[in-house]
């Protein structure tokens, strides 16, 4: 149900607007009525109405400057506007303000209920394109998420197949067309770990099996997963496993 404001100095009016109008034909009801634009703003804070239906002239505040008040805190309440027929100049304001929608009095039934279902179409259609909107968006992240995870997949294989070159952060981005810094704190995002370290990780775990499997001296090893300095690589090995790569070979775990 649509939530409508009715705001008017005469009680008559928004006594007979609140009988004479099929609120409920319409999806709406009325949650509150106020007779200046002073309690009007008042209502409007407490009720959050979809609509509110206004007159101009009124004591304390009137209703364009109530609606302007509500436009300045960007509400997104429609308005529809009853004006006498000396209320021209008021009008032209409200067009200013982006009104729409405005009732002569005395008011037509059949006009303020059409104009109502005019106003409750366009919230709608409103609702709907911010709900499409907002599923695009999500459409759109998880696509983004998707293509992330698929290059942290490729760059992990490519890892697995060159870590024995001299490969780097920077080879790696040009190779995939991708900027090192973004390469950097996406790789940190999707694995919680730097890519040097990742890097590093792949190739010791490469050195143990060979450590273990092969009669390979340990500078050989050293050069074949990825280090041309084999006493940089036996500093690694054993800040790494916590022991050196020629204790690891003779079983010294």
């Amino acid at each position: 149900m649509y939530k409508v404001v009715l705001v008017d100095d005469e009680n008559r009016i928004t006594r007979g607007l609140s009988h004479i109008i099929a609120w409920e034909k319409l999806n709406c009801t009325v949650v509150g009525t106020a007779y200046n634009g002073e309690t009007g703003l008042r209502l409007v804070e407490d009720t959050q109405p979809d609509i509110v239906i206004t007159d101009i002239n009124m004591p304390y505040m009137n209703g364009l400057e109530m609606i302007e008040v509500l436009k300045a805190r960007s509400s997104p309440i429609k308005f529809i506007i009853l004006s006498g027929y000396n209320d021209f100049q008021y009008a032209q304001k409200g067009i200013r303000l982006g009104i729409k929608n405005f009732i002569l009095k005395p008011v037509n039934e059949q006009e303020l209920e059409e104009s109502i279902q005019l106003i409750t179409f366009e919230i709608e259609n409103e609702r709907l394109n911010r709900e499409l909107l907002l599923q695009s968006q999500l459409q759109n992240q998880k696509k983004a998420t998707i293509s992330e995870q698929g290059l942290i997949h490729h760059i992990k294989n490519y890892i697995e197949l060159h870590y024995m070159e001299n490969i780097s952060l920077n080879s790696i981005a040009e190779h995939f067309f991708i900027n090192p810094s973004y390469l950097s704190q996406l790789f940190k995002k999707k694995t919680k770990d730097t890519f040097l370290n990742y890097l590093t990780d792949v190739r010791i775990e490469k050195s143990k099996k060979l450590l273990l499997e092969t009669d390979l001296k340990v500078y050989e090893i050293s050069d074949r997963v990825g280090y041309k300095d084999a006493k940089y690589f036996s500093k690694i090995f054993e800040k790494k496993t916590l022991i050196k790569p020629s204790d690891y070979k003779s079983g010294q775990v």
